[in-house]
Formats: structure tokens, C-alpha cells, sequence
């Protein structure tokens, strides 16, 4: 098990909304909503240029949410007018306190390199709250001069890199970010996959972490709360950690905890969606 006491350095990788209220003009702020569709229309922080899950991503052959190569994706954040000198604070709204669809886009800028990236804690409604003004205006930044040089395998995970079966034996530990119903297989998974030929509800081995557990009304919880939570996960100090759910958007919530407690982890991207497909003999365990 991990203690709380052994982990690496923790992330400081949220900010409050008096924060941003105070260096609103000295950020690059990013607004990363994906659902509804005219969320960002309706009403965003003022200058905040919108990152659309529908630009950012392809979907591949069994991956939802591909990554693009460097290149292009670094054409597609110097259109929000990204630099390679930005302290970008990303928010959204919605699931998760506002925080599911920022923690993708966060975990995004960082797997592409660029480290100078922060999380609104509690997304667009924590900023109204605390007496942040929006707007309508469709944000068209000067093109910025950001550089996107390679992924960040530290923090990535494919397919191929992942010990399924062997997680013991290969000294890993996987993270099923998704909701208990889903993992346990009370929900039934064909009704999620349809057609596939899965047996089970998840991988042998994997610990369910749902985001929900980091997650309160305002946010994140505070790090001593989810450090307490991380600690009954029955982790192995040493152990190589990935992280996953369906499409690797859940998933990203719990690494940018993780990250903050200061636990390093994989986000396996292709997640249950590639599996559930591609290697459906592996989804071959139910209950908790």
C-alpha cells in the first residue's frame, strides 16, 4: 500500500477562482466544456478561447479520443493563441464539479509536453460564485508560437505497454476509473459495447477508483481527502500505476489527483473502448 507519507512531490495543479480573479490578465485560459455543444456560446470567461474535444482528437480504429501527431496538434493550440511562455488555466462545467472534460484537456497539454498548465478548481461555476463575470464573445486569438515536440510516454500508455493478466507478476497496478455499476458489471457491459465478446465487467486485477471519490460539490476535494482515499486503494509502492475507464476522459480526473498527491501514473488512453474490441479475452473479471 502507499502511504501518503512515501509518495513522490505533489503537483500543485489546481488554482481557486480568487486566484484567477486576481491574474485573470496574465494567463492563457482555456475553456474546455465538450458537452452541450453551445456551452461556450452561451456564456464563458472573458477571454478564454474554447478547445473542442471535436478538433483536438480523431477517432481511430478503437480509440475515441486518438492523439494526434505533435505537429498537429501543436498547429491546433497555437490557434488558441498559445505561447511557448503561457501559464495556461484550463475550466470547463458540467460532470464532475466542472472539472472531467478540463481534467482531459489538462492531462492533453501535459502528455504533448507543455507543463505550464494549471486546473480551475470547481470550472465555470465555482468562478460565477465567487463573483466571475462572462460573456458571449467568440474569442479569435493572435496565433501563438507554441512548440509540440513529442508525446510524453511517462504519462502515456498504449496498448501493447500494458501487462494485462500479469499485473502482479509485472509490478503494476491498473486504476478503472469507471462508475461501480459499470466495473462490477451490474451494468451490463453489452449494453455499453454492443457486439462485443467480452465475459466480464473489467480487467483481471484492476482496482476501481471512480471519479466520484475525488470529486465534491466545489471541485476536487482537498488533497488530505483524497490522499486518505489513495491510501485503501491497497497500491504497491514501486508499482508501475495506469489509469483507465471507458474512453479516457474519467481516467484523466484521477491522474490529475493522483498527480497532485504526488503519484505518478500512465493514462491508458484507448481504455475500455479499445479493449472491449480489440482484446475483449481480457475483460474477463466481475464484481469488486
Amino acid at each position: 500500500m502507499i502511504s501518503v507519507f512515501k509518495r513522490a512531490m505533489s503537483t500543485n495543479n489546481l488554482v481557486t477562482p480568487q486566484w484567477l480573479l486576481q491574474n485573470l490578465n496574465k494567463v492563457r485560459v482555456i475553456d474546455a466544456t465538450w458537452m452541450p455543444a453551445d456551452a461556450y456560446a452561451t456564456e464563458h470567461i472573458p477571454g478564454a478561447a474554447h478547445y473542442s474535444f471535436d478538433y483536438a482528437y480523431f477517432k481511430s480504429e478503437y480509440i475515441k479520443f486518438d492523439l494526434y501527431p505533435p505537429e498537429v496538434f501543436q498547429k491546433y493550440i497555437r490557434l488558441l493563441g498559445v505561447n511557448n511562455n503561457d501559464q495556461v488555466v484550463i475550466y470547463s462545467r458540467g460532470a464532475a464539479s466542472g472539472m472531467m472534460f478540463a481534467s482531459r484537456a489538462y492531462w492533453t497539454f501535459k502528455v504533448y509536453g507543455f507543463t505550464n498548465v494549471t486546473l480551475l478548481n470547481g470550472g465555470l461555476d465555482a468562478w460565477k460564485a465567487a463573483g466571475g463575470s462572462t460573456n458571449q464573445e467568440t474569442v479569435k486569438p493572435q496565433l501563438g508560437n507554441v512548440d509540440i515536440r513529442s508525446l510524453n510516454s511517462e504519462i502515456l500508455a498504449n496498448f501493447e505497454d500494458i501487462p494485462f493478466n500479469h499485473l502482479a507478476e509485472k509490478h503494476a497496478d491498473y486504476i478503472d476509473a469507471r462508475i461501480p455499476s459499470q466495473f462490477t458489471g451490474q451494468d451490463p457491459f453489452s449494453a455499453t459495447y454492443p457486439g462485443t465478446k467480452a465475459k466480464g465487467s473489467h480487467v483481471t486485477g484492476a482496482i476501481n477508483f471512480p471519479m466520484a471519490d475525488v470529486i465534491g460539490p466545489n471541485g476536487f476535494l482537498s488533497q488530505e481527502e483524497v490522499d486518505a482515499k489513495i491510501a485503501k486503494l491497497g497500491l504497491t509502492a514501486g508499482n508501475q500505476i495506469y489509469v483507465a475507464c471507458n474512453t479516457g476522459i474519467q481516467a484523466s480526473v484521477i491522474f490529475t489527483a493522483l498527480e497532485r498527491s504526488g503519484i505518478k501514473a500512465k493514462l491508458y488512453n484507448g481504455s475500455m473502448t479499445e479493449l472491449a474490441y480489440r482484446a475483449p479475452e481480457l475483460v474477463n473479471a466481475t464484481g469488486k
